[in-house]
């Protein structure tokens, strides 16, 4: 019994904990001098188009993905694109690498309601 009631807290806190990094208004990841910072859209956004724009700051020379799809990057590091959505929850993951072997990544959600 005890067991249960440590796992179910144990449970309630990585809950706990991923819900504050989930929901920060602008996420900022930084490993070292390599860093993610994804600027629109706000995580649990609620949107009536079938696209939202993906816009960002990645360390320079980074290599950037959203859902998979390599992003365009500039030379300062910032990315745009365009993610199509299907009605509901959609989870967007945007990845930022370089070549040395650094790496952050963000998980979004956005709500389509048509």
């Amino acid at each position: 019994m005890k067991l249960i009631l440590l796992g179910v807290a144990a449970l309630v806190l990585v809950g706990a904990v991923l819900g504050v990094v989930l929901t920060r208004p602008d996420s900022t990841v930084e490993t070292g001098d390599f860093s993610l910072t994804v600027s629109t859209p706000q995580n649990e956004t609620v949107v009536s188009t079938f696209q939202t724009t993906v816009e960002g700051v990645a360390s320079p020379d980074a290599v950037v993905s959203v859902n998979g799809a390599l992003a365009d990057v500039a030379l300062d590091g910032s990315f745009s694109t365009l993610v199509s959505l299907e009605e509901g929850p959609n989870l967007i993951e945007v990845v930022a690498s370089d070549y040395e072997g650094n790496e952050a990544s963000e998980i979004l959600t956005v709500i389509y309601v048509a």
